[in-house]
């Protein structure tokens, strides 16, 4: 099972957003819910270990802790404790719905733009500017993935006015944009955002020509243990080796806003607000206690 659940974190595809879902929908149909409680809390602590080696990817990190602390707080409750069963159906509809409320934040956010700029291929991102036919989508294609040329075609496909631009010409695609628009992989204590390579410089590049940028995340992204660690892939390109940093912070003071599932707002306020929803609300609502 750790196997398993381990291929499914460790994929370099999917977004981290997609990813937590793929690790809940297997841990939904794969978990031993029968069994003495020392061994559940044992298998549960086992199951957080192996997330734990993907310290890149905050959200399934912090949904397998969600999922344990839940299943502690039952036990110690006092009263008949919701089932492991019951807890990961809770926590995965608890994460369905954060994302979809982020998506709709993020709607109302850019319902009055007429034009943004994405780079990357992030669920949330591409939910939420399927909702807005009228935007005028530019989208750096990413190299050396190439994982904005994947976000574009699917946005064309959805019948979304999406240009690709090369990522050298970073300036030419932020002339006239009202804001950039990014997903993320984690979010800091310090209210910095982790995202795809290439994130920080189109950032830089906004705020010096005074372009919003916005960053749509959920509670699981925040790094609530401070956990987080960059990660290096390797690509060989037509013979010669490639090595960077796929994940790359961008500070806070150039993140204009975040928009999580319960709203939007600065960077310092949504860390405030999404520590608490993290470390307290999600495990009690989990766990039936609230």
């Amino acid at each position: 099972m750790l196997e398993k659940a381990l291929k499914i974190v460790e994929d370099r595809v999917s977004g981290s957003s997609q990813i937590s879902l793929n690790l809940l929908n297997f841990l939904e149909k794969i978990l031993p819910y029968e069994g003495r409680p020392e061994d559940t809390a044992e298998m549960l602590c086992e199951l957080y270990k192996m997330a734990l080696r993907r310290r890149s990817m905050v959200s399934p990190v912090n949904l397998v802790w969600i999922i344990k602390e839940s299943y502690r707080l039952s036990l110690e409750s006092g009263e008949p404790g919701a089932s492991l069963r019951t807890i990961v159906a809770n926590v995965k509809r608890m994460y369905v719905e954060a994302l979809g409320s982020a998506v709709r934040g993020a709607e109302r956010l850019l319902e009055r733009c007429d034009k943004v700029l994405t780079l990357s291929k992030s669920s949330q991102v591409s939910a939420t500017l399927k909702r807005l036919h009228r935007l005028e989508v530019r989208v750096l294609a990413g190299w050396p993935l190439m994982d904005g040329v994947s976000a574009q075609n699917e946005l064309v496909k959805a019948g979304v006015k999406a240009r690709l631009f090369p990522d050298l010409s970073i300036y030419e695609a932020l002339e006239d944009v009202d804001a950039v628009f990014l997903g993320c992989d984690a979010v800091l204590t310090d209210g910095s955002a982790v995202n795809r390579s290439g994130s920080k410089m189109a950032a830089a590049a906004a705020r010096e020509l005074g372009v919003r940028v916005i960053v749509i995340g959920d509670s699981t992204k925040l790094d609530v243990n401070r956990l987080w660690e960059p990660e290096e892939w390797s690509l060989t390109i037509e013979g010669n080796s490639v090595e960077f940093q796929v994940f790359e912070k961008i500070g806070s003071e150039k993140v204009s806003e975040y928009v999580f599932e319960f709203g939007s707002s600065t960077p310092l306020d949504v860390v405030a607000r999404a520590q608490r929803e993290v470390t307290v609300t999600w495990p009690r609502r989990a766990a039936g206690l609230e």
